[in-house]
């Protein structure tokens, strides 16, 4: 079928789910909208990955918004490293991580400790979600003597599932699309 590669890609940059499901009502009836947006949202993460192992060590120390300064995503999980428990939140599609604020919904910016909860497994487990009661946003807490590979944070957002699944029954959801829009210009040069 004719399908513009680009403005997939593009569409998979800025998770732009319309667009993929326009493009799979236009090329065939057969085309499951959903199962397109869940392979088109993977396009982007190679590029994604590539650029954050060339840009990382330009992000300041001090960012700590919510959202990933390289591509813009939520959180896939936040991580509390070693002895000191330095806290940084790991992005999911470039694999990037950056400090992460205590006690800080980094969906809503709530601050108010009271607003915000934690649950803790049953099993023993020292991972936790963090969740806050305004935004109805929650955070996978795991605790780690050292950070993951950026090309494994995928993997350990898939290990943790369980979280998920917990994180859901309570009410608590990940908010869709990003943190930061991105906009994107394609240039489609035909030699």
């Amino acid at each position: 079928a004719d399908v513009d590669v680009l403005a997939l890609f593009a569409a998979s940059m800025g998770q732009n789910d319309a667009v993929v499901r326009a493009v799979a009502s236009t090329v065939d009836r057969r085309v499951d909208a959903e199962a397109l947006q869940a392979v088109v949202a993977l396009l982007a993460v190679p590029f994604l990955q590539a650029c954050n192992r060339g840009l990382a060590p330009l992000i300041r120390e001090s960012w700590v918004e919510g959202y990933c300064p390289l591509c813009g995503s939520w959180p896939a999980f936040a991580e509390v490293r070693g002895i000191e428990r330095i806290r940084c939140f790991r992005c999911g599609r470039c694999g990037g991580e950056w400090h992460a604020r205590a006690l800080h919904c980094p969906y809503c910016a709530q601050d108010d400790h009271a607003s915000l909860v934690s649950l803790v497994p049953q099993n023993g487990s020292s991972d936790v979600i963090d969740g806050c009661r305004r935004c109805l946003g929650y955070v996978k807490t795991l605790t780690r003597l050292q950070g993951c590979q950026p090309a494994a944070v995928m993997l350990e957002d898939l290990a943790t599932v369980d979280l998920d699944v917990a994180a859901l029954d309570q009410g608590y959801v990940r908010p869709a699309g990003l943190g930061y829009p991105l906009t994107l210009s394609m240039m489609n040069d035909k030699c």
